[in-house]
C-alpha cells in the first residue's frame, strides 16, 4: 500500500483516522460505507447519527451504491487541481473526457458542478451537485459547494439546508463544518435583527411565500392570498407578501384592500419599486372593476441583489426572499 492510500480499499486517498481500525487512515467513502455502532466516539459516526436523527421517517443508515474506479478518481483529482489553479478550460476538458465512459460516477458529476460554479452558472452547478449527492449522500464537499452555489444565486432556503447537511455530516472541527456554522450563525443574527424571528421560522416563511407566488403566477388569486397571509402571520415584516397581496386583490377588483396592502409594503420599505409602480395603476381603477393596466410581479429583491452583485461584486443584505 502506497503512502497516503486508504487502509481499506487501497485505492483512494486516506483522509480520516479510523478509531475502530487501530487508528489507520481511510478514505471518506470507506468511512461512510463501514460506519456502525462499533465506531464508538468517532466524530464522523456521531455526526451521521445526528443527521439521521433529524430526518423523520428515514432509516438511520443511508443505502447507496457508488462506482469505485481508482483511475477515474485520480483523473478527477488532476482535473480539480487544474480548476484550483484557475485553469478552468483545461480542467473541464479532462472532466468531460472522463464523463464519456463514466456518466454516473459521483466524482465526475461533482467535477462538472465545480466547473459550472466557477463559470458563474449556478443553476447548472446545483443540478450536478445534487446528482453527485443522490449517488453518494455523504459527499460533504458536494453539499458544501451546493450551499455556496445557492448563496451566489440568492437561493437562501436551499443554501441553509445544504449548510445544515454539512454541519450534520461533517467533522464538527473540520474546515467545512466551521465555515457552514459561521454562515448559519451570521444569517440567524441578521434575520433576528431585521425581521425579529428565528431562522427556522424565516425559512418556513420563505417556503410558504414561494408556493403562494407560484399560485399567483397561475392566477390562482385566492390560494395566493391565503399563502401570503399565512406568511405574514409568521413574519409581519415580509414586504413582498404585502406587495403581492396588493396584486392579488387588484386582480379580484378589490381596490381598497389592494391599496392597503401596497401601502403597508411601502411603510416597511419606501423604496420597494413594485409597490410604487402598482399603486399608480391601482389608484386609477374603481372598486369592483378589473384592472386595465398590467401590474408588476417580479422577484424584486432577488433581481435587485443579482443586478447589484453583477455591477459591483458586493452583496445586498436587505431581504432574502421575493
Amino acid at each position: 500500500m502506497k503512502k497516503g492510500e486508504c487502509a481499506i480499499c487501497a485505492r483512494r486517498k486516506s483522509k480520516r483516522v479510523c478509531h475502530a481500525r487501530q487508528h489507520k487512515t481511510i478514505c471518506s467513502l470507506c468511512c461512510a460505507e463501514l460506519r456502525s455502532p462499533d465506531c464508538g466516539v468517532c466524530t464522523y459516526y456521531a455526526a451521521a447519527c445526528r443527521y439521521a436523527g433529524t430526518k423523520t421517517g428515514r432509516p438511520r443508515t443511508k443505502h447507496f451504491i457508488t462506482e469505485i474506479n481508482p483511475k477515474v478518481e485520480e483523473a478527477i483529482d488532476r482535473a480539480l487541481a487544474l480548476l484550483e489553479k484557475g485553469k478552468i478550460e483545461a480542467g473541464e476538458a479532462v472532466i468531460r473526457e472522463i464523463e464519456k465512459d463514466n456518466p454516473r460516477n459521483h466524482t465526475v458529476l461533482y467535477g462538472r458542478g465545480l466547473v459550472h460554479a466557477l463559470k458563474g452558472e449556478y443553476k447548472e452547478a446545483i443540478t450536478y451537485f445534487d446528482k453527485a449527492i443522490d449517488i453518494f449522500p455523504y459527499y460533504i464537499e458536494a453539499h458544501f459547494n451546493k450551499a455556496m452555489a445557492c448563496k451566489a444565486s440568492y437561493d437562501v432556503i436551499n443554501m441553509v439546508k445544504a449548510f445544515r447537511e454539512v454541519m450534520a455530516l461533517g467533522d464538527p472541527e473540520g474546515d467545512l463544518a466551521r465555515v457552514a456554522r459561521k454562515f448559519i450563525r451570521g444569517l440567524e443574527q441578521s434575520v433576528n435583527k431585521t425581521d425579529g424571528i428565528d431562522l427556522d421560522t424565516y425559512i418556513q416563511c420563505g417556503e410558504i411565500f414561494t408556493e403562494a407566488y407560484s399560485c399567483m403566477e397561475k392566477q390562482e388569486w385566492q390560494k395566493a392570498i391565503a399563502g401570503f397571509q399565512t406568511c405574514l402571520s409568521k413574519n409581519k415584516r415580509h414586504v413582498q407578501s404585502y406587495g403581492n397581496l396588493g396584486i392579488c386583490y387588484a386582480q379580484l377588483g378589490q381596490r381598497e384592500q389592494a391599496l392597503e396592502a401596497l401601502n403597508k409594503a411601502l411603510e416597511l420599505d419606501p423604496e420597494y419599486e413594485p409597490a410604487l409602480t402598482n399603486r399608480m395603476a391601482i389608484e386609477s381603477m374603481r372598486e369592483g372593476e378589473e384592472i386595465e393596466k398590467g401590474i408588476e410581479s417580479v422577484e424584486y429583491y432577488k433581481d435587485r441583489f443579482l443586478k447589484e452583485k453583477h455591477r459591483s461584486g458586493r452583496s445586498l443584505s436587505r431581504k432574502l426572499f421575493g
